[in-house]
């Protein structure tokens, strides 16, 4: 892969571009979707393929080619080039393209390959997990389960040195439950994704999350729609996580800054929240979904601290945003794969935890919600604007928790709500996520422990 690479770039550079990156990759991909017991999808497949980008004074040209031969990668270098150098006239601004050059290998072992297990094993296991659900209640009228696994090499490079390749392996496990009793129809939605191989599946969490979406469909059956109003709001850490990732981490990725769509265009360096707040996005943290060792440029990863005691101080960068901004590349450059051009993404984003006992915060809230996990929601990163319906949650009354509840959501301006954040948890969990920009999909994890935001708008029936 290697001389295939410095082939096409080469190409590129005597070609007249004054840049040039490639990505190759080969991903292996097995999905398995059953309803009611009944397979309905049993997918594998094989991407296999390489990326290429050329560059002159800002202008941009991206060409992809499954013609892995020699010929072909320089050929690909070359029109590549010549696409950059036709669209160079038609920018709006001229900036140069630097950085550090990484030259690493990075084999990622896995006690259970994908391809070590027969898809008719793969199948049962599905199976079981289908079967949970109908076996804990007779209510639960429909069950739909989906398994995905992932196995990708990616090698990539670039005229700045960068020899980098590396490994991934990423299974999912989701579990949907509908329980019904007469005209009440509640619908529960679990999902436990990991970095890992098979031997991540046969946890006890992800062989029982069948049982564990009926329990929760079965307990939303007793819930009654909540009115909306203003109230004192503690957030569980998936919620949280959502919050973080959606409405403020998306505002930090720095390809927003040039486009003018953030919300916190101004704000670095700048107060953002309270002191005891510290956001971060982590690509370091072991076994998790959002996790890399090096991004999609070849640059190495490593934890970006957005917001430290309240102030926003770091944001996610390519090598072309660290550039135009002046700030240092740190491993955010993200595709969904060769076939797409990589964007400023998050990985693992969080709140970091606090000091607060949860028992404490509820026992502290006289009058408030407690909002539990994420059904759907919008964000608009340009106003900080954002809208989540959460799953469930339980009114808490005199400090202590009481009716569960439905049909409620979290509404308002990302920087407003973030100054009203006035208790941060002590505890701390992660829920696995798939991100969407541009139309590109990603693994990612979010998450952070419970915390409480005082008098914030939340709509009911």
């Amino acid at each position: 892969m290697e001389d295939l690479a410095q082939g096409a770039i080469e190409a590129a550079i005597k070609t007249g571009a004054t840049f040039a990156d490639v990505r190759i990759e080969n991903t292996v991909t097995t999905i398995i979707d059953m309803t009611d017991g009944v397979t309905k999808r049993s997918i594998a497949s094989r991407l296999k393929g390489a990326g290429i980008r050329a560059f002159i004074d800002g202008a941009w040209a991206f060409a992809q080619t499954t013609d892995l031969t020699a010929k072909g990668m320089r050929e690909t270098g070359e029109s590549v080039a010549k696409l950059a150098i036709a669209t160079r006239p038609r920018v709006n601004e001229n900036f140069e393209m630097d950085g550090p050059a990484f030259n690493d290998k990075i084999l990622f072992k896995l006690k259970k390959s994908f391809s070590d297990i027969p898809i008719e094993d793969k199948i049962a296991y599905v199976k079981r997990i289908d079967e949970q659900p109908r076996a804990y209640d007779k209510r639960i009228i429909n069950t739909r389960t989906v398994y995905g696994d992932l196995w990708t090499e990616l090698y990539v490079a670039n005229s700045l040195g960068t020899s980098v390749s590396l490994d991934n392996a990423l299974p999912r496990i989701i579990s949907v439950s509908t329980a019904k009793d007469g005209t009440n129809r509640q619908r529960a939605y679990k999902s436990y994704g990991v970095r890992g191989g098979f031997e991540k599946m046969e946890l006890e969490r992800p062989q029982t999350i069948g049982e564990t979406s009926a329990k929760m469909a079965i307990n939303l059956l007793s819930s009654v729609s909540t009115k909306g109003g203003t109230h004192d709001v503690i957030m569980d850490p998936v919620l949280n996580g959502v919050m973080v990732h959606e409405a403020f981490g998306h505002a930090c990725e720095a390809d927003n800054w040039p486009a003018h769509t953030t919300v916190l265009e101004d704000k670095v360096g700048e107060s953002v929240g309270p002191d005891h707040l510290n956001l971060t996005d982590n690509p370091t943290m072991p076994g998790e979904r959002g996790s890399f060792e090096y991004d999609w440029e070849g640059t190495k990863s490593k934890k970006r601290t957005l917001v430290k005691d309240g102030v926003l101080t770091e944001l996610l960068h390519t090598l072309e945003t660290a550039g135009r901004l002046d700030m240092q590349p740190n491993g955010s450059a993200r595709a969904q794969s060769f076939m797409h051009v990589p964007l400023a993404r998050m990985s693992n984003t969080m709140m970091e935890p606090g000091d607060w006992d949860v028992d404490e915060m509820i026992a502290d809230t006289k009058d408030g919600i407690l909002l539990c996990n994420f059904n759907y929601g919008y964000t608009d990163p340009s106003k900080g604007q954002f809208m989540f319906q959460a799953s469930h949650g339980y009114l808490i009354e005199k400090g202590e928790i009481g009716q569960m509840v439905r049909d409620v959501s979290l509404a308002g301006q990302i920087l407003d709500v973030l100054a009203k954040i006035d208790a941060v948890g002590n505890d701390f969990q992660m829920d696995a996520g798939t991100c969407g920009k541009n139309g590109q999909m990603i693994p990612d994890m979010s998450g952070g422990p419970h915390a409480r935001i005082r008098s914030v708008p939340v709509g009911g029936m």
